[in-house]
């Protein structure tokens, strides 16, 4: 369990990697491209839009070709993207890059969450996915520290590098042994997305994904008007990522011990003030340190909402191939309307009322969370892949 841990975790942070890797390169894109802050947050949103086109082909490979074979093809194209993301000097191709890299973002989280659900005792499944969900935080450090390193040396060499990692880790893959495949191909989406619990996961599902996608555009870019170089914003969302991995585990035991729905409910109504204080920030450090905060607040919700998805699903009698179908149709569109939604916003009415609005988001969040009931917090979740009715 702990190799399996360790390799799934990897393919993970991998995947989160690529998404935070523009964080220290967009503001010096911006200028050289001459880009808008729209255009800007097209580009950092055209991961998740290739996220979301490649959700369900990715689901339908899994299932087919089985989990090992899927994450290995997933490296593989995520090795030829970084190359071409490394060499291209337009726009046009790097959201082209972007949006395969995004597309095998999807392959490769899907198989990794599913192979670890697959394996994760029932009674600890909140504690590994915090841990999986925290190691992996990681990627939020090297994604950053990646991109600050091709803002200072270039980007064709630091990705080439990347490219060759991607390598490594597809050979480390085909070493260990794929679990058995699910004997039920079939999603079982229409049964799922009926249910009001799951729908209901599903729009606090939607939560964290936007605020991080608009805070990954909106801070580095504030940061940079303050006066932060690319080292500084690197520091920042990598700061974040590390309080994030050593806080993960715990938040995923809390939700082991008394059910998803108190570790959520806190973050989202820790997290509100924090946002709406971030633009009215006049420093440098203290942009940087509301900054960390809202990250880590938002970061810790993955795994209790991850669980209680699981359970939202288990009480509609739906295995976990349908709990990864609908976290992967309903975090992209998350990311997408953060990044582009988010950059446009604030083009459009500023930022101070873009952050209310998204400080808005998780208090109504929360209050939807009001009528939760047993099925959604406390179910039992139902094991292996399979699919019990569509």
């Amino acid at each position: 369990m702990r190799r399996l841990l360790a390799l799934t975790t990897s393919l993970m942070l991998l995947e989160l990697m690529f998404f935070t890797v523009l964080s220290p390169l967009l503001p010096g894109l911006k200028h050289d491209l001459r880009l808008s802050t729209s255009q800007a947050g097209v580009l950092v949103a055209m991961y998740a839009i290739g996220c979301a086109v490649g959700a369900i082909p990715a689901l339908l490979i899994v299932v087919r070709l089985g989990v090992r074979l899927t994450a290995v093809l997933a490296l593989a194209t995520f090795a030829t993207m970084s190359v071409l993301f490394g060499l291209a000097h337009s726009y046009d191709a790097l959201l082209g890059a972007r949006l395969v890299q995004g597309f095998a973002g999807a392959a490769c989280w899907t198989a990794a969450m599913l192979w670890l659900l697959d394996s994760s005792p029932l009674d600890r499944r909140g504690e590994l996915l915090g841990v999986a969900f925290g190691v992996s935080e990681a990627g939020a450090v090297a994604g950053p520290a990646a991109g600050g390193v091709a803002a200072a040396v270039g980007r064709g060499p630091t990705f080439a590098a990347i490219a060759g990692i991607c390598a490594l880790l597809a050979l480390a893959t085909t070493r260990f042994a794929a679990p058995a495949a699910p004997t039920d191909k079939r999603l079982g989406l229409s049964a799922a997305l009926t249910a009001p619990n799951v729908r209901k996961v599903m729009w606090i599902t939607l939560l964290p994904a936007i605020m991080l996608a608009a805070i990954s555009v909106l801070a580095p870019l504030q940061q940079h008007r303050l006066g932060a170089g690319s080292g500084e914003i690197a520091t920042t969302f990598g700061a974040a990522a590390i309080l994030g991995i050593a806080i993960q585990p715990f938040y995923g035991r809390w939700s082991d011990r008394s059910g998803p729905l108190r570790p959520i409910r806190f973050g989202l109504l820790a997290c509100a003030p924090i946002l709406i204080a971030v633009p009215w920030m006049q420093t440098r450090f203290g942009t940087a340190a509301l900054v960390v905060l809202a990250l880590i607040l938002i970061d810790v919700l993955w795994a209790p909402v991850m669980v209680m998805l699981s359970n939202a699903t288990a009480a509609v009698g739906m295995g976990q191939l349908v709990v990864v179908a609908v976290m992967d149709l309903t975090w992209p569109p998350g990311n997408i309307v953060g990044s582009a939604g988010g950059g446009g916003l604030a083009e459009l009415v500023g930022e101070h009322a873009t952050y209310a609005v998204m400080a808005g988001l998780l208090l109504a969040g929360c209050a939807a969370l009001s009528g939760s009931r047993a099925p959604v917090s406390e179910s039992p979740v139902a094991d292996g892949l399979s699919v019990s009715r569509t």
